[in-house]
């Protein structure tokens, strides 16, 4: 069976098994091969409830038992949730053939009370609602559900808890969050007002992917994909913090099964990308260069003080790009791959230097070299271009023109028209690394 849906509260850690549980009645065969083990619905079946182990849940030997919630006979359970005080738990409940609901159950003298529906603002005997989750300070409930008036199959909404524990009217959590298909499990952080949710609306590693997205319940940023180890190919679901800034916690997650879900501890992985921008000529730090940082989150900017220093953190791992500009100096781009970005353990440290300029100042371009007597580019002066095309694709705005001169040997009219052949085997060679010949 599956294991799945992890929330630890003080020494308590809670989580919801499948496992199967043992029930009076006739076996009823459904599987009866020779040589192998009978397979019966009455002896064994799989049972969604709610447990609970008190003790380490690393240490080599653990006890655990069911949660006692004075259950209606038949009645499954999952997915719990607790307010800030510990005292209302709020969980899905279903019974076979009947839609998933949200309830409730209030601990009175360390005992849960027989659980009870959330009401008709939540439940409709029609649609399903479930996955509920309470914010940490007790304000909201948000839960996923396939309610009439969502965006898709199941969305997520939210309600507001109100003092005297009554839940107001469900809201939809919008089309910035919600598509056309499943959004499931939500987990807000009002710390850092940081929504977590599982969708495969959206483009992923494959099945349910983890999104991230910053928001209050008034608006909410674009969702970001939290990448690795959040998320791989299959199903990735149920979030729950150990922590309070939410860098630290469990997941559910068929990774590494066949068939069902499994716990995970998972640990957001940040790495720093950093170094100093200096003049290439003086070799010193640079103050006042904008640098970018460009990735799948959107763009993030500072600009260096003195000490030429840039430093951003990322959260997963991710391909980014940095544009780093300054006036009257070239612009300079650099990308790095997802494989570079990888290896880099925790930390990025690369220095850059940036070449200033003038306008109509003429800039030098040594060791461009041709045949005697020709046009041609040598191999070295391939090279030498090859990092004025890195400057033209850094600063597309910049337009050049090109000069070649001769030796004197020859006639004027023969050396002039072989410097403009030259200058114009320049152009030739930049229009074939895609630089426009209207820049030229």
């Amino acid at each position: 069976g599956s294991n799945y849906a992890a929330v630890k509260t003080n020494d308590n850690f809670y989580y919801t098994s499948s496992r199967p549980i043992t029930v009076a009645g006739k076996p009823e065969v459904i599987k009866a091969v020779k040589g192998e083990t009978v397979v019966t619905t009455k002896a064994n079946p799989f049972i969604n409830n709610i447990y609970v182990a008190k003790e380490d849940v690393n240490a080599s030997e653990i006890s655990v038992k069911m949660l006692d919630l004075n259950l209606p006979k038949e009645m499954e359970t999952a997915a719990i949730s607790f307010n800030p005080e510990g005292t209302v738990a709020y969980f899905t409940a279903w019974r076979d053939k009947e839609k998933y609901a949200i309830y409730q159950s209030k601990k009175v003298d360390e005992k849960w009370t027989a659980p009870t529906s959330l009401g008709l603002q939540i439940n409709d005997k029609d649609f399903n609602s479930a996955q509920p989750f309470v914010t940490s300070d007790g304000k909201f409930l948000v839960f996923s559900s396939d309610r009439s008036g969502g965006l898709g199959k199941y969305d997520l909404w939210y309600a507001s808890i109100r003092t005297d524990g009554s839940v107001g009217q469900p809201v939809n959590l919008g089309p910035e969050i919600n598509t056309e298909a499943d959004e499931k499990a939500p987990y807000y952080n009002s710390l850092t007002k940081k929504l977590l949710f599982s969708s495969d609306g959206r483009v992923g590693f494959g099945g349910l992917d983890f999104f991230e997205s910053d928001g209050d319940f008034i608006s909410w940023s674009k969702p970001v994909n939290m990448g690795y180890p959040f998320n791989s190919s299959k199903d990735d679901v149920y979030f729950t913090a150990t922590n309070a800034d939410a860098s630290r916690g469990y997941i559910s997650s068929d990774r590494e099964s066949a068939c069902c879900l499994e716990i995970f501890a998972v640990k957001r992985e940040y790495i720093t990308i950093s170094g100093i921008i200096s003049d290439c000529k003086t070799k010193k730090p640079l103050n006042g260069v904008s640098v970018k940082m460009i990735d799948l989150d959107g763009e993030k900017s500072i600009v260096t003080d003195i000490s030429g220093k840039y430093e951003f953190k990322i959260d997963s791992r991710r391909p980014v790009k940095l544009n780093i500009s300054k006036e009257n100096y070239f612009a300079l781009n650099k990308n790095y791959s997802y494989e570079e970005v990888a290896k880099a353990d925790t930390l990025m440290h690369v220095d850059y230097c940036i070449n200033s300029f003038k306008i109509n100042v003429p800039i030098v371009l040594d060791n461009i070299y041709y045949e005697f007597n020709s046009a041609e580019l040598t191999t070295s002066s391939q090279k030498t271009l090859d990092a004025l095309v890195a400057i033209m694709d850094d600063n597309p705005e910049m337009e050049i023109e090109l000069g070649a001169h001769t030796d004197d040997i020859g006639t004027d009219i023969y050396n002039l028209d072989l410097s403009e052949r030259r200058a114009k085997s320049c152009l030739n060679y930049l229009v074939s690394k895609n630089i426009a010949e209207n820049r030229m």
